[in-house]
């Protein structure tokens, strides 16, 4: 078994350098914090300019829509605004993954920029030399160098992280359940370790990285068996997404703190590098650069579960003292994973009881035999997407093919969220405190005791 990192609390705002990127309590407006972001070049980094970006910029409820934001600056945030991403990769010109511009200071060397946000988990990277503008401009993304991601993968979501207090003098949503909890001793472990997989080409040749989060009391509780939640990630992602930019450990240190989650192990497994592509699979080019091409994705996905039937989960349940019976066994996962959690709904129901699937693609429509499968109305289904996002017309389109064929099921839809972590955050939130453990298959009678205790979003 190759362990390439553990973490407890790396992610802890306090332990990074004093002289880099720090959350600084302000006591003051807009939000109360503010974050002090310093880029540190190397010697041979001679660079004229530097923009801080990563992270999008806001809008309020009166001029968002699906295809359009205010993109207000942090400077003048306010209580009703909330981030939110409508990228150029979604077929929007209109970026609002903004950046702002850096100020060498002459003394240091350093870029500096201090930056008001609100509550939550904020991705950012540094970007020198953008030639004309953040949306054509930049072609050199880095990471913070005092403060390092979770985890060295390859992936288009490299990112740095900083997480943000709550201060309710200024704030209105309170996101510190996404923070470190406060008592050590609470905090659960995150490894990314290596497992045999013939075929596999990253981290190297036959073998795979997977992610893996164990509760606190793993290690203290040697006969206990735990149930276990795989969690996928999303398209160009890695294992180390859901931990790093979704913060899920965090998210679920304090959620079995509180008694609201039973004490669950999480692998986050990766789909990419096994040894063959979607290319190898896609039915139609056009459709395939909508996300449209359902018939291409799930014989790719088809093919990733078989991998995973014969490779990764024999090996977790060998190495780890995961629950073998479905009860106790859940899947999920974000985006392209959430396409994956449905080709898992319909083709592994005597595997896992629960399903979570979040900004998929499009399920299968009404009629269609697959909804015949065995076993298929007696799992779990929860479902959603962003109300901004651009896939939350599949998500909703799908809830009326299930309801055409009386199937039950749960969803959340976040009224502040788009295709972005903080939206899939909202939804691990719901479903790990209200949803996971409950008696499936769920319905309007699932855990009715949750109603009013969910968060403010």
């Amino acid at each position: 078994m190759l362990l390439t990192c553990t973490l407890t609390i790396l992610c802890l705002l306090d332990i990074v350098a004093s002289t880099g990127t720090k959350v600084r309590r302000t006591h003051r407006g807009p939000t109360g914090y503010e974050v002090d972001f310093v880029f540190q070049p190397k010697p041979t980094q001679n660079y004229s300019s530097v923009l801080l970006g990563g992270f999008p910029f806001f809008s309020d409820p009166l001029h968002a829509s699906a295809s359009k934001t205010n993109g207000y600056s942090p400077y003048g945030w306010k209580p009703d605004y909330f981030s939110m991403r409508l990228g150029t990769d979604y077929g929007n010109p209109n970026a609002t993954l903004a950046g702002l511009n850096m100020t060498l200071n002459n003394v240091t060397g350093n870029w500096e920029i201090s930056v008001p946000l609100p509550s939550g988990t904020w991705l950012y990277g540094f970007y020198p030399e953008c030639e004309s503008n953040w949306k054509t401009g930049c072609k050199t993304q880095l990471v913070d160098p005092s403060n390092m991601p979770i985890q060295m993968y390859e992936g288009d979501q490299l990112l740095s992280a900083v997480q943000v207090p709550f201060d309710g003098r200024f704030q209105t949503i309170n996101y510190d359940w996404q923070l470190p909890i406060k008592k050590e001793s609470q905090r659960g472990t995150v490894s990314f370790v290596g497992y045999p997989s013939p075929g596999s080409t990253y981290p190297k040749n036959g073998t795979h990285d997977v992610g893996i989060y164990l509760p606190a009391e793993y290690h203290v509780n040697p006969n206990k068996t735990y149930p276990v939640l795989y969690l996928s990630n999303g398209g160009q992602g890695t294992e180390s997404d859901w931990f790093q930019q979704g913060r899920a450990h965090s998210i679920m240190d304090n959620l079995i703190s509180s008694e609201q989650l039973e004490p669950t192990i999480l692998i986050c497994p990766n789909f990419y590098y096994l040894g063959f592509t979607f290319a190898d699979y896609q039915t139609n080019a056009t459709l395939q650069a909508e996300y449209l091409d359902v018939d291409g994705y799930s014989a790719f996905f088809n093919a990733v579960r078989e991998n995973f039937n014969a490779y990764l989960f024999p090996f977790i349940e060998a190495n780890y003292r995961v629950s073998t019976h479905a009860s106790k066994k859940a899947f999920g996962g974000l985006a392209l994973g959430g396409t994956f959690a449905l080709t898992m709904l319909f083709n592994s129901t005597q595997n896992f009881s629960s399903y979570a699937i979040m900004s998929p693609t499009p399920g299968p429509v009404t009629g269609d035999p697959i909804y015949n499968t065995t076993g298929l109305r007696d799992v779990g289904i929860f479902n959603g997407a962003g109300f901004y996002d651009n896939t939350f017309p599949a998500a909703r389109d799908w809830e009326v093919a299930l309801d055409k064929e009386g199937m039950g099921y749960l969803s959340h839809y976040p009224m502040n969220g788009a295709h972005q972590w903080s939206t899939w955050q909202q939804m691990l939130y719901v479903y790990l405190g209200d949803v996971l453990w409950e008696p499936t298959p769920y319905s309007s009678e699932t855990n009715r005791r949750a109603v009013g205790t969910l968060p403010d979003y």
